[in-house]
């Protein structure tokens, strides 16, 4: 939600008023142009807490200026380039702009910020600007909306290519590049979304982005086009998304249903699916299958096979380090670190928490029925995740990956 304060010094330089708009106010202090340096207030009452937008206590701040030269000002309005801002933080980006971390309730602060690209002993006249939230990328039937101040550059993970969006919408078919950052036109950076399936969901409440503890990777929604159930999913150390829930699919058709947890709720723990249910819901598979197939997964996800899962254990490292890495932190076994935010799910079981890391998949090694483990070992070959014990005709939840 861009926030614009615009504030000009008089053209003698001798003075200058403000005015501002939304709840962020910026006051002018003071400017000195022998090494030109910029003062300003950054204040507001409080945060507004208004559904559907997002006002963050972390801005972004930038400054433009115009020369004077003869009493009037000379050439085009310029972005500043910064350095110092005290307090605030340059960003590893770009120097047109920096960020400072305010409160959720009343904040009240005098900016100094010193700018670079001004020559010495220069007159300017300047303006202030406030973000309250960076430039983001929602998706939708298949096109991309951008919130922030068109054009948009979208920049790859090596930092050189770039694509340009001119407008505020561009179709996911016509994403040229891959892109892990974006900036708007005021230079503020932020994320761009590395799932790039067609079915990843982004609302106010549902986003892309780097999770916040534990390995610090990226999480994601999407939607399952079959039920328009919401998943949330995350990138896991095998470079595979997985989904961080249960399938919830009520029904793959009229013969096949998913029963409920007893106990649980099927936004916490999915529905338990017979074998020969998943493996009726995928044309052309054979119990004890080798390939990726997608089973009951949604559309182009992919029920794993055992040796997926014995990559990503290996990935993660011992059997203690796996077994602590997957578990939710509210399971009832321990360790506990849900490292990636993988979440294996909890249910309810003889009146205590038991914890099932996940599901179905094809082929499990050892045995033809496919059936997945709670646990690993043998070096995660022999994986058992069953309920009730191994066999066609026990329940297991199932949990889905893909790879793009």
């Amino acid at each position: 939600m861009k926030k614009n304060f615009l504030s000009f010094l008089s053209f003698m330089g001798l003075g200058f008023f403000a005015f501002a708009q939304s709840h962020i106010n910026i006051e002018l202090l003071s400017a000195t142009y022998t090494t030109p340096v910029v003062q300003f207030r950054v204040s507001w009452n409080d945060i507004p807490a208004v559904t559907g937008q997002t006002h963050n206590a972390k801005i972004w701040l930038w400054v433009d200026f115009i020369k004077i030269e003869n009493n009037q000002p000379s050439g085009t309005w310029m972005r500043a380039t910064i350095a110092n801002p005290s307090p605030g933080t340059v960003a590893p980006e770009t120097n047109k702009g920096f960020w400072l971390q305010g409160n959720t309730g009343a904040y009240n602060q005098i900016v100094t910020v010193a700018l670079t690209n001004i020559p010495a002993n220069t007159t300017f006249n300047w303006c202030a600007y406030a973000s309250d939230c960076p430039p983001n990328v929602t998706a939708t039937n298949g096109t991309y909306t951008f919130k922030g101040t068109p054009p948009f550059t979208l920049i790859a993970s090596d930092e050189i290519t770039t694509q340009t969006v001119t407008g505020t919408t561009l179709a996911t078919s016509a994403l040229t590049i891959i892109p892990t950052t974006i900036k708007d036109k005021t230079e503020c950076p932020g994320v761009f979304c590395p799932y790039q399936g067609s079915d990843l969901y982004i609302d106010a409440t549902h986003l892309c982005q780097l999770r916040a503890s534990g390995a610090q990777n990226w999480e994601a929604w999407i939607k399952d086009s079959r039920d328009n159930e919401l998943y949330r999913i995350v990138k896991m150390p095998d470079d595979k998304w997985w989904l961080a829930q249960n399938v919830k699919l009520a029904s793959y058709n009229s013969s096949t249903v998913g029963n409920a947890i007893s106990g649980c709720t099927k936004e916490q723990c999915g529905r338990y699916y017979k074998w020969t249910q998943v493996y009726a819901s995928y044309a052309g598979g054979s119990s004890g299958s080798t390939g990726n197939v997608q089973g009951i997964c949604p559309p182009s996800w992919l029920l794993p096979v055992g040796a997926t899962f014995s990559t990503l254990a290996n990935i993660i490292g011992s059997e203690s380090t796996v077994c602590a890495a997957l578990r939710p932190l509210d399971a009832y076994y321990s360790p506990k670190n849900d490292t990636y935010g993988w979440a294996s799910i909890s249910s309810i079981a003889n009146g205590e928490m038991y914890i099932y890391y996940s599901s179905w998949y094809t082929n499990d090694v050892g045995r033809e029925d496919g059936f997945g483990t709670d646990y690993y070992d043998s070096g995660y070959k022999r994986d058992r995740w069953s309920i009730g014990g191994p066999g066609e005709h026990d329940a297991a939840v199932v949990r889905c990956f893909r790879q793009l």
